[in-house]
């Protein structure tokens, strides 16, 4: 009986022992890519020093390749986006001033462009990055800029492997750590590159990517019947007569009246109060910051601000001004007292006129 039982026990030794070296031997679970990880330490610094609640734009990050630059801008907005902490200004809005200003998001961008790109979009912080080779490593580079101050809200470096997916994409889309010409030259890539995710000089063909829609094209979009305002879900008489779009600029103008115009500012019962809101200076009362608010209804995590209001001299029609809006079917909201709402305006069933 004893021998038995010291056959069974080395048997069971044994039969451990494999077990444990087969373990050892078969595949492991992969870890996160150390690019992905690197972007997300990078987002949680910057959950850490910006301001809750902040507007921010992910400008551009500078690289050698058009490919890395793309990925790691998708991967902070959308790090952003999903943690809640700020408004973000969409790549799509961010496009209209790209092509205006020619910079690239792989390129180099001045400090001076930067804060009046941050203005244009009612900001309260530019986001940039850098990444370059240090031997057979990368250096990853983010910074914060205050559009207010152009101060230095923070800046950090991570250092990171070159794993399969900075490879790759630094394959696809420009040179790798190795080549210190294209680090040295700020890592401009023309816009054929850019718009295909790829390098024009590698010689491969690729499928441009598909543009962004650039908003409504310039011209005036006129409504019959107006578009009426509700507070509460009640109409009131302030009415939306038309909008025009002009350089980026987009006004929209109101009336007290279902057609013709009155005085916005003279003597006119109910609505006088009501209709001068809308034309009311958009930094007032102080504090407040801009009270009327542009949403777009289909993609409803796209707003605008107000930047500018007032009335016009010829039709006394109240009006206010947004910036690169891209909307085309929206809802405006004016909260200066009472909430006034537009549930919906589609500038598809207005009458254009270039």
């Amino acid at each position: 009986m004893k021998m038995k039982k010291t056959f069974l026990t080395a048997a069971a030794l044994i039969a451990m022992m494999m077990y444990v070296a087969g373990c050892g031997s078969g595949p492991k679970a992969a870890g996160p890519d150390e690019l992905d990880a690197t972007i997300r330490e990078a987002s949680d610094y910057l959950n850490d020093n910006i301001p809750a609640g902040s507007k921010i734009v992910i400008l551009n990050v500078q690289s050698s390749s058009a490919a890395l630059s793309d990925y790691i801008i998708d991967e902070l907005i959308a790090n952003a986006v999903n943690d809640r902490n700020f408004e973000v200004v969409d790549r799509q809005q961010l496009d209209l001033i790209r092509q205006e200003q020619n910079f690239q998001w792989a390129g180099e961008v001045d400090d001076n462009l930067a804060l009046e790109v941050g203005k244009f979009f009612g900001a309260q912080m530019i986001v940039s990055g850098r990444v370059s080779a240090v031997g057979d490593r990368f250096r990853f580079t983010v910074r914060a800029l205050e559009v207010q101050t152009a101060r230095v809200q923070g800046q950090n470096n991570w250092n990171m492997a070159a794993g399969k997916t900075i490879t790759a994409l630094m394959k696809d889309g420009g040179s790798g750590p190795s080549v210190a010409g294209n680090q040295a030259s700020g890592g401009r890539a023309s816009a054929g590159a850019q718009a295909s995710g790829g390098s024009a000089a590698s010689g491969t063909t690729q499928t441009a990517t598909p543009a962004r829609p650039a908003g409504p094209k310039n011209g005036t979009y006129t409504f019959w019947p107006r578009p009426q305002a509700t507070v509460t879900g009640v109409n009131v008489r302030v009415y939306l007569d038309r909008v025009v779009v002009r350089g980026g600029y987009f006004t929209i103008y109101f009336s007290s009246t279902p057609q013709g115009y009155r005085e916005g500012y003279s003597g006119d019962g109910g609505s006088h109060y009501q209709i001068a809101a809308w034309g009311h200076p958009t930094m007032s009362p102080p504090g407040r910051g801009p009270h009327v608010t542009l949403q777009d209804l289909d993609t409803p995590r796209l707003t605008w601000k107000g930047v500018n209001s007032g009335v016009d001299p010829e039709t006394r029609a109240t009006f206010t001004v947004f910036q690169g809006v891209t909307a085309r079917r929206f809802s405006l909201t004016n909260t200066y007292d009472a909430v006034q709402v537009f549930e919906e305006i589609n500038l598809d069933k207005a009458e254009y006129e270039e």
